[in-house]
């Protein structure tokens, strides 16, 4: 018969092992050898993820079914590397839709950003709708010139207004 002490201690060893299982930093020599025409992923860029499993070591071009016309296609192990470490794209995220398809969603979701952009500045005016959507004026500008979603800048760029 064991005390809690010594539960809680065995129980901790146990989840350490785990840990150290899973993540590929921590296992030391030993890694599984990359396929072919596969990308090495860079550890220090998905320091972003929140995500329980492993972190990939490596991207492989995958095989998927488009969601709207069902047509194969592959995304490439470039294009994952780019989606995971470049625009910090979720771990748990996959490719969905073929380019073809791709193109109208983006549209139609530019055009509804738009419309959104011009309501909140018809109703408020341009600077309570920046500060609205927490952005400058110059970035909603831009939005509206564009007709595309704007990256925000820094937080010293923008203009920080309490509201009470």
């Amino acid at each position: 018969m064991t005390s809690g002490k010594q539960r809680k201690v065995t129980i901790k060893q146990r989840r350490r092992d785990q840990l150290r299982r899973a993540d590929p930093i921590a296992r030391g020599p030993g890694l599984p050898d990359p396929p072919s025409g596969a990308v090495m992923a860079d550890l220090s860029q998905l320091e972003h993820d929140n995500t329980y499993g492993p972190r990939p070591l490596f991207y492989v071009d995958r095989r998927f079914a488009c969601v709207e016309c069902g047509i194969e296609e592959v995304w490439t192990a470039a294009d994952q590397k780019w989606w995971y470490e470049v625009a910090k794209g979720k771990l748990e995220s996959r490719a969905v839709r073929c380019s073809e398809c791709r193109k109208p969603h983006r549209a139609r979701a530019n055009a509804a950003r738009k419309v959104h952009l011009d309501g909140l500045i018809a109703k408020y005016g341009i600077e309570e709708a920046s500060l609205r959507l927490q952005r400058t004026v110059e970035e909603v500008q831009r939005m509206l010139d564009t007709g595309i979603k704007a990256k925000r800048g820094t937080h010293a760029s923008r203009v920080r207004v309490r509201r009470r």
